[in-house]
């Protein structure tokens, strides 16, 4: 098993890994970060921020091994049938 990091950028904030996970594999790796960033996108999307959440993975020795972006648009076209939802910016 290898130790990676998942390294979150998301607009003007970035967040590093310092601890990381160990996987199987990078291509364990890589899914989880995919699931992370869709889980991150998810709950943005309830407060109505569409903005994309990058999430880079970086192996043991800082080598990016790949990067995951996670992005949403939601085009609204008049006229608004019905109040839209919260999260419909």
């Amino acid at each position: 098993m290898a130790r990676y990091y998942f390294d979150i950028h998301d607009g003007a904030q970035s967040a590093g890994d310092d601890e990381g996970a160990e996987f199987d594999n990078p291509d364990a790796a890589v899914q989880a970060a995919a699931r992370s960033a869709a889980e991150i996108g998810t709950g943005r999307l309830t407060r109505g921020n569409t903005s994309d959440v990058v999430i880079e993975v970086r192996d043991e020795g800082g080598q990016r091994v790949c990067t995951v972006r996670a992005s949403m648009t939601i085009e609204r076209c008049l006229p608004w049938p019905h109040n839209p939802h919260p999260w419909s910016a």
